[in-house]
């Protein structure tokens, strides 16, 4: 699990963000095309594309700062497909729960939300480690995430719905896909039928209510 390996999959979504920002500077209608709006009519795949979007320089240096540092722990720990699955469940949920509280003519845009949803990975990584990573846990990866939504609550602009909405979505998707050697099935099974209970209530927030 600790062993290095080569963290492709961060280093393909990183280039996808960065090229989508650029081709976004040299044409509006890019961003345009793949933001996420309160009423998407029917245009779905803008809950996953906003999380490749971003705002200005600022906001995508933060997130593929964050996305480097993290993205790479855990595809290694959790593994490639897995970490693919992580990272776009927690960008739906992230964008679900922003819709939901999002004003009529607002928008969102970030891979903050999906990030966050990798933070709730390393929360069940550590809880399987925790004889190794317990003080970590509680000194560094949770005060971490709790700064950073308070940061969200205070800065205006920030869309911290789809922070939560990611963290929730990212937590207990990888409960549900499980660690190797760690999981059971039980935990598994659990993990996957409370994902499934937020993704179809989120759903209903976000388009039905």
């Amino acid at each position: 699990v600790f062993k290095e390996k080569t963290p492709y999959i961060t280093y393909i979504i990183l280039c996808i963000i960065f090229l989508i920002f650029i081709f976004g500077r040299l044409d509006i209608n890019v961003i345009n095309s793949l933001v996420l709006f309160k009423n998407i009519d029917g245009e779905y795949y803008r809950l996953i594309t906003a999380s490749f979007t971003h705002y200005d320089i600022m906001h995508i240096f933060f997130n593929m700062y964050a996305l480097y540092i993290i993205g790479p722990q855990i595809e290694k720990f959790f593994g490639k497909i897995k970490y693919i699955l992580i990272y776009l469940f927690s960008a739906i949920t992230g964008s679900l729960l922003s819709i939901t509280f999002m004003p009529d003519n607002g928008a969102s845009l970030g891979a903050s939300g999906a990030i966050f949803g990798l933070f709730g990975s390393l929360l069940i990584f550590g809880y399987h480690y925790r004889i190794y990573l317990g003080n970590t846990l509680k000194s560094q990866i949770i005060p971490l995430i709790l700064f950073n939504l308070l940061l969200g609550f205070i800065i205006p602009g920030i869309d911290n719905a789809a922070h939560i909405g990611g963290l929730i979505g990212g937590t207990f998707i990888s409960m549900g896909l499980g660690l190797k050697y760690k999981s059971d099935k039980q935990e598994k099974i659990n993990g996957i039928i409370i994902s499934v209970i937020i993704f179809m209530f989120l759903i209903y927030t976000a388009f039905m209510r």
